[in-house]
């Protein structure tokens, strides 16, 4: 009783500041979208001669995306003839509400099946680039515990509470060997736990309260972009972590539905999945973020 007195005045405390808060901060449609708009298939144009620039405004989390799209404003995007501005957000809804209302023209900071999500339950449809930019490998991890071996019966257990995160937070626990999950189930929630040896208690929190929270759980399902914001480290504190092996959770560049042949989102698109880009992001996230091929 104690604990969830706790959990409650804290997650209060931070809603309360997240809305006082005026931050304008996030791991998409299907794969097949990107034969309807090929930005790889032609060159970037470099207007740099003429010192006309084509200029976008995009949607970002403050880490790991909008570090990224820094990376490529100060270093690529002059050169190909872009002038980014980066629009930071704290939160999701308020990235994707922007984008529906046409404050930005793209974002940079969710994952396919988010989106699809996302723009299911707000009627209204987005567009994704594929192959997409990086992964926010999701980890499960603890302020108590050093190892999954040591979590006691009834652990409290934090994962997102958004559909596409909270799956990816149930397998790692699943193939950690904490929970089984009903067979083939895709997205997975709490529901479908058959088997739970421990009994672990799950909550469903919102992501940007699991580090916030964290003293005051057992476990936390937390996704890499807040793992990194936090200054965590994936290879040395993750008691578990996601596998590379599924880019359907991978980050990429959105935008509305129709506007995706707009040659500057191309031209943003291109520059995010240049091979410095790339570099960059295996030099200063060290596994935490990964990029992909």
């Amino acid at each position: 009783m104690k604990l969830s007195i706790n959990i409650n005045r804290r997650f209060f405390l931070i809603a309360f500041t997240s809305f006082a808060a005026s931050t304008v901060f996030s791991s998409c449609s299907s794969p097949q979208n990107n034969s309807a708009a090929n930005p790889s298939a032609a060159p970037i144009a470099n207007t740099s001669i003429t010192g006309a620039k084509d200029k976008i405004k995009v949607g970002v989390t403050p880490v790991p995306a909008g570090e990224i799209l820094e990376f490529v404003k100060k270093n690529l995007a002059s050169d190909a003839g872009l002038d980014i501005e980066i629009v930071t957000f704290n939160d999701f809804v308020q990235n994707n509400t922007a984008l529906k209302d046409g404050v930005i023209d793209a974002n940079y900071f969710q994952h396919i099946p988010f989106m699809e999500d996302y723009g299911k339950k707000h009627n209204f449809e987005m567009y994704a680039f594929t192959p997409q930019i990086h992964l926010n490998p999701v980890g499960i991890f603890s302020k108590r515990y050093k190892s999954l071996k040591d979590v006691p019966n009834k652990a409290l257990v934090t994962i997102p509470d958004d559909v596409s995160n909270a799956h990816r937070a149930l397998k790692v626990l699943e193939e950690s060997g904490v929970i089984k999950l009903k067979p083939n189930v895709r997205p997975a929630s709490p529901k479908d736990i058959i088997e739970n040896t421990k009994n672990i208690q799950i909550k469903e929190i919102p992501g940007a309260q699991a580090i916030p929270s964290l003293p005051d759980v057992d476990l936390a399902g937390v996704t890499g972009n807040w793992i990194v914001q936090a200054g965590l480290k994936t290879d040395k504190d993750a008691l578990a972590l996601e596998s590379a092996n599924d880019p359907i959770y991978a980050v990429t560049v959105t935008t509305l539905k129709g506007k995706e042949t707009d040659p500057r989102i191309q031209k943003l698109y291109k520059l995010l999945r240049d091979e410095k880009v790339k570099q960059f992001i295996k030099d200063k996230y060290q596994g935490a973020v990964i990029p992909i091929p």
